[in-house]
């Protein structure tokens, strides 16, 4: 079996609800941690140095790329949208950082 690094940093667990939508959960867990989602984003370099330019840049690949993103998710997890839409909200961290921090992954 598997083991568990204790290592790890250790995050606060926080009790919301109830809500009255997935938005007002995301916004109450955005401004709750907004400082550790902020840190985190402004330290993730890849981030920093190859998606947000990437997205930013506003060519035909990155705009196609972005709106099928956004719809899938959209459409697919509705609740799980509203929630992230509520995260960037509560935390003032653009909505592209919010969705795109989950998809990097770090050797």
């Amino acid at each position: 079996m598997g083991s568990c690094s204790v290592d790890r940093e250790r995050l606060e667990i926080l009790e919301v609800g109830p809500c009255k939508d997935a938005f007002e959960m995301g916004l109450l867990i955005g401004q709750r941690f907004s400082e550790l989602i902020r840190s985190r984003v402004a330290r993730d370099l890849i981030l920093q140095n190859h998606l947000r330019p990437f997205a930013l840049a506003h060519t035909p690949h990155s705009e196609s790329l972005l709106k099928a993103l956004f719809h899938s998710n959209k459409t697919k997890f509705p609740s799980h949208w509203d929630e992230l839409l509520g995260t960037a909200a509560g935390s003032c961290v653009p909505l592209l950082d919010v969705i795109a921090k989950p998809y990097i992954i770090h050797k």
